[in-house]
């Protein structure tokens, strides 16, 4: 028996759900059940044409129009300008790990990276093995359960750009202030786990990246953003799969590109815009995690959340209990309850709810009065 038979045949098997259940998983995580539905329709026939999403050429005229369309509903949410370049990219943002500094962290220089968790590490990583990096906050020894405070990430001088993960899905932490760049330099972010989730401040920077599988669509692809007087700047020859100027010339398609991938995404954003836009999303975001925290406030100590409160994540929240027995008791008892996804990052354990914006106000509601439930039980 081959290894992939054995894990299929020793998978866990979970009763067949009735209907939807509250998914807090951290990624691939839910999409708004109006675009899900909206795509059911879409695989069978797209806008009348008789031919499915699936099927359409990536040069024929109909996905013309669905890549403009969805281009501008990306841009206008992320609030960019003509001086920028939105570009749908494959690969999912570990991509953007390796291809950001080799088109531009020069031979000989070096750029600034704040250290915040277990992404930021390996961006870190992967750029080392291009050039050199210079760490502007370690927060290893706080078991990455902070992000720098004001000034504590400092730039270095001459630093092609620095790199920050804005939000830290595997901890939950959030930057509560933005770092700066070197002079000459400018900020590179990776929105993953925040992008549009608020309003995005593009001040400063010059790059910003965010995989789609967390609030913006299906796994396997990436959205960037990035400043249009940068695509000339890039620094080596590279093919050209891994140039962002091929994929801004080519309409983010130098070659077949994600085209249900990129549907999803302009789907998504439209519904943003539909309801409340980016601060709507921002305003039940900080409802949805301050529902959860309350009740981890309210357990007389049963439950303890990882991230120091004034970082505190609105879109991750992670906690554990008063051991591993009862963590894994209480994912368990929550997914039989239509509570899934909510077993914490295998590096750091607990419980980890991630509530993106398609995460209903209520589905933070049902999880918070069963927390209160499982404590006052087991307590």
């Amino acid at each position: 028996m081959s290894t992939v038979e054995s894990l299929r045949r020793n998978a866990p098997v979970r009763p067949m759900a009735s209907g939807r259940v509250f998914n807090f998983s951290a990624g691939p995580a839910a999409l708004p059940l109006d675009v899900l539905q909206q795509l059911q329709q879409d695989l069978v026939d797209l806008w009348g044409s008789g031919i499915g999403i699936l099927e359409h050429s990536h040069r024929g005229p109909l996905f013309d129009r669905l890549l403009v369309e969805s281009h501008a509903a990306f841009m206008r949410v992320a609030g960019a300008g003509s001086d920028w370049a939105g570009l749908f990219i494959p690969g999912g943002a570990t991509l953007q790990f390796g291809m950001l500094p080799l088109n531009f962290l020069p031979e000989g220089g070096h750029a600034d990276y704040a250290d915040t968790g277990l992404w930021a590490t390996k961006a870190i990583a992967d750029a080392k093995m291009v050039g050199k990096v210079n760490i502007t906050f370690d927060g290893t020894p706080f078991a990455f359960n902070r992000t720098p405070r004001e000034g504590e990430a400092k730039p270095s001088a001459g630093a092609a750009y620095h790199h920050w993960c804005s939000n830290n899905t595997v901890d939950g932490t959030k930057w509560s202030v933005t770092p700066t760049a070197a002079p000459g330099g400018w900020l590179a972010r990776d929105a993953s786990s925040d992008i549009f989730a608020e309003p995005l401040d593009l001040k400063d920077h010059g790059f910003v990246y965010a995989a789609a599988q967390k609030n913006l669509g299906p796994s396997g692809m990436t959205m960037v953003l990035i400043r249009r007087d940068l695509l000339e700047k890039q620094c080596r020859r590279l093919p050209s799969m891994l140039r962002y100027d091929e994929f801004d010339k080519g309409e983010s398609r130098p070659n077949t590109p994600n085209t249900f991938g990129i549907h999803v995404v302009g789907l998504v954003c439209q519904w943003i815009e539909r309801n409340g836009g980016v601060k709507g999303m921002q305003k039940l975001a900080g409802e949805r995690s301050g529902t959860v925290l309350k009740a981890i406030d309210e357990s007389g100590g049963f439950w303890k959340a990882h991230a120091e409160r004034w970082c505190q994540s609105p879109i991750n929240v992670l906690f554990r209990g008063p051991n591993e027995k009862i963590d894994a008791a209480f994912v368990a008892e929550a997914a039989a309850n239509g509570m899934d996804g909510l077993a914490g990052h295998r590096s750091t354990g607990g419980i980890r709810a991630s509530m993106y914006n398609a995460m209903p106000v209520e589905g933070a509601k049902a999880l918070a009065d069963f927390m209160r439930d499982f404590a006052r039980r087991n307590g």
